[in-house]
């Protein structure tokens, strides 16, 4: 399918996996222990460009393309799932801004973070009662004079606890029936505050919390794209954020399998390794052929935007598979390492906690069934 990586690629990919097995490897499991958002690491990969990568270099950014951004979150993934999906989240909303901001939007928030001068941004759509029905949003916004006065509660916001900047999305009624509007939110802004971290399964230190808008004050300078056009402006990103999840999915799938294989090979059991029994030795290349077809759809899927292709039902279907190849993976690899698998001594027990929510977030797998099925149907 012509999936040779040029050399920026190759480059991008090589420093991302150096980051990622020296600065946050060490660490992961601590930072899993103590659920603490690691703001040291974030700045630290937002200095090498990765909390906006795809933003081009007019706007300061590394102008990394959606293959080359879907290696780096497949490398960092394999050393720390919780950093990936900070990482996600902040480029989601770098795309909604290097797409939709003004001049002085880009000033004030796209460019420094693509400087790496700023942390990570943060992603503000789901609330208590809207999860996969979006439309369900309850938070608001009116106008008064030149501001925007928003009330409303968000909830999952990844990277909530670190963000200085958030990319919200409220109702606006005054705009029509139904109408949402998008704004960047900065954390100091009077009336706003951060909720409840929530104390998750897994991906435990990437900081997902509430947020809480008690009459905030919004500049009407700081509307993101037209007033009542927010669905398009989140929409229009959604595609390469699923592909992004399917290669952090990989790379937690990734870790795990490299895990899976090395114990096999080591552990002894009856006088012999446990790969020389037949199971371990079909399980093993089970798992290889379900990783390297979820691989083959998350790289078409990456390669067609590269090439200026709309994609709906690839992007859906690459992140389908890969979420659910993550889970039988990790669980298979959990099950090579038997009881010693249930331990939080081994690696493989945290990654079987962050796998699981591979197939809820960012779309669950029965919203991306769906959306595939309207693909082949056309409706």
């Amino acid at each position: 399918m012509g999936f040779d990586l040029s050399e920026e690629q190759r480059a991008i990919r090589e420093t991302m996996a150096r980051f990622a097995v020296e600065r946050l490897a060490p660490g992961a499991a601590e930072r899993d222990r103590s659920a603490e958002f690691p703001a040291a690491l974030v700045s630290e990969l937002a200095a090498l460009g990765g909390m906006a990568m795809k933003t081009s270099t007019m706007d300061e950014g590394p102008g990394a393309d959606n293959l080359a951004y879907a290696l780096a979150v497949e490398a960092v993934a394999r050393a720390d799932a919780s950093v990936a999906v900070i990482m996600v989240a902040s480029n989601l909303s770098a795309a909604i801004l290097a797409a939709n901001a003004t001049e002085d939007q880009r000033n004030r928030f796209l460019r420094p973070v693509a400087r790496g001068e700023r942390g990570a941004l943060s992603f503000g759509l789901t609330e208590p009662g809207a999860g996969s029905d979006a439309a369900a949003i309850r938070t608001t916004a009116r106008s008064q004079g030149d501001t925007w006065i928003i009330d409303g509660t968000k909830q999952w916001i990844t990277g909530a606890a670190g963000a200085e900047v958030f990319v919200i999305f409220a109702k606006t009624p005054e705009a029509g029936e139904g109408a949402v509007t998008c704004f960047i939110v900065e954390a100091d802004a009077p009336g706003f505050s951060l909720g409840r971290v929530e104390d998750k399964m897994g991906l435990r230190s990437s900081g997902t919390a509430q947020l809480h808008f008690n009459g905030v004050r919004v500049p009407a300078a700081n509307v993101v794209g037209q007033v009542g056009q927010g669905y398009r402006v989140a929409l229009g990103a959604l595609a390469p954020s699923r592909v992004a999840i399917a290669a952090q999915s990989l790379g937690i799938a990734e870790r795990a399998f490299e895990l899976g294989l090395s114990y096999a090979q080591e552990r002894q059991v009856f006088g012999q390794p446990v790969a020389a029994f037949q199971n371990s030795r079909f399980v093993l290349a089970d798992m290889r052929c379900a990783l390297d077809q979820a691989w083959l759809l998350m790289l078409r899927a990456a390669r067609l935007l590269d090439n200026g292709i709309p994609i709906r039902g690839e992007a859906s279907m690459a992140k389908l598979v890969a979420s659910e190849t993550c889970g039988r993976v990790v669980d298979q690899m959990l099950q090579l390492h038997g009881g010693n698998g249930y331990s939080r001594e081994y690696e493989i027990e945290r990654l079987y906690r962050d796998a699981r929510v591979m197939r809820i977030y960012e779309g669950t797998s029965e919203i991306q069934r769906e959306v595939i099925a309207r693909d082949l149907l056309g409706n």
